[in-house]
């Protein structure tokens, strides 16, 4: 069925890694969410005011949140699609994560507000109707509701776009929240138990929590988190498919936005190359990844000594001596630069975020590593972080 969907209202919808045909995807799921959260809105707040029952009416109010937290989406998504500028030479991508705040702050107010009367409610009980239509239609709004979520969060997914998952994962709690309004409405019919105002609690308490979780998921791509594993993996791929490129570290992604993300990385080549030829290919990798990913990327080029027989023994010395080491990712930029007195053995060393092992720990593991292989080398470490 979503990919029936797609075809039908996606123009070029395979091409989903372009920001047009991307935003495309972004005004079918928010255009549905407009439609069908409207509906179920006044149905259920009509239908809730007749038979008194908050819990259905709060349920009908989390619906009209959703219709309006689409709406602001697809506003934000239109201001995103606005090309650079002077002032904002980046782009203005990162609206779209804007919007989300705003749609979060709006079903806050709405869970509070809820809350607040469904507590009155349970305090103060007033007799609520039963209803078969009503139980009906919330069973025809969990069915709809339902799909809605799976085709919302599926495209998300699909287009790697966390407004539209959230907007899915809301869609989602909406469902549990009516199963709850459901099965309260049974045992009021059943056992003669009123728990409307309750029921309006428990509501209440997933908006909120729907809140909440849209806050979280928005805010950590505003401060700064790292790519996708996926990302990281094609990007490698096609630099390491170009047989004069023998290493990359220091990949680095900035992202400012969906269908904005930029890059920096180092490219290790062979120092014997024709560095003419080298640079070409080195441009060919930032134009396939602007094609194949739709990333800016610069590349800073290092030549390697490849056929240095101590930076081959080195390798192996350097890499057996990090295996045990905790919070050590990787290293790189070995160089071996040889004196009078003493040789150099000089590289990186990538550190995982967040590691508790000291820096001066790791250094006189190293140093007796190396220095097992003979007293005239000494060892200088440049300690990287990794942004990956």
């Amino acid at each position: 069925m979503k990919e029936f969907l797609w075809r039908k209202f996606v123009k070029d919808y395979e091409n989903y890694k372009d920001p047009e045909v991307r935003d495309r995807y972004t005004r079918l799921t928010g255009t549905l969410g407009i439609l069908t959260n409207s509906f179920l809105c006044v149905v259920k707040i009509i239908l809730g005011i007749a038979i008194n029952s908050i819990a259905v009416i709060a349920d009908g109010a989390h619906d009209m949140a959703d219709s309006v937290a689409a709406l602001i989406t697809l506003i934000g998504a239109r201001i995103a699609r606005k090309p650079a500028d002077k002032d904002h030479p980046y782009g203005h991508a990162r609206v779209e994560y804007l919007a989300s705040l705003v749609v979060s702050a709006i079903i806050l107010i709405v869970g509070f507000e809820l809350l607040k009367n469904s507590i009155d409610k349970c305090i103060h009980p007033q007799p609520t109707a039963f209803s078969w239509l009503m139980v009906a239609f919330m069973l025809f709004a969990i069915l709809l509701k339902g799909s809605q979520a799976l085709f919302t969060i599926a495209t998300g997914r699909h287009i790697k776009s966390l407004p539209v998952i959230a907007a899915g994962t809301d869609n989602r709690n909406d469902v549990i929240s009516s199963i709850i309004i459901v099965i309260g409405m049974l045992i009021h019919k059943f056992a003669g138990v009123n728990l409307d105002g309750y029921m309006g609690c428990i509501v209440s308490l997933f908006i909120l929590y729907s809140g909440i979780m849209l806050i979280k998921e928005t805010i950590s791509p505003l401060l700064g988190e790292p790519p996708d594993r996926e990302t990281v993996d094609e990007m490698h791929e096609i630099i390491m498919a170009h047989p004069e490129v023998i290493g990359v570290h220091d990949l680095v992604i900035y992202n400012y936005g969906p269908g904005r993300t930029f890059a920096s990385f180092h490219a290790e080549v062979d120092s014997r190359g024709d560095i003419l030829e080298i640079h070409d290919v080195i441009d060919q990798i930032e134009q396939e990844l602007m094609e194949k990913m739709s990333i800016n990327a610069a590349c800073h080029m290092d030549p390697i000594v490849v056929n240095d027989p101590i930076r081959i023994k080195m390798k192996d010395v350097i890499a057996k001596a990090i295996m045990d080491i905790d919070g050590v990712e990787s290293y790189h930029d070995l160089r071996v630069v040889p004196g009078k007195t003493h040789t150099n053995i000089i590289f990186d060393l990538v550190l995982t975020p967040g590691t508790k092992t000291k820096k001066e720990d790791i250094r006189q593991r190293l140093v007796e590593a190396v220095k097992e292989e003979g007293d005239q080398y000494e060892v200088v470490i440049n300690f990287d972080q990794s942004f990956i």
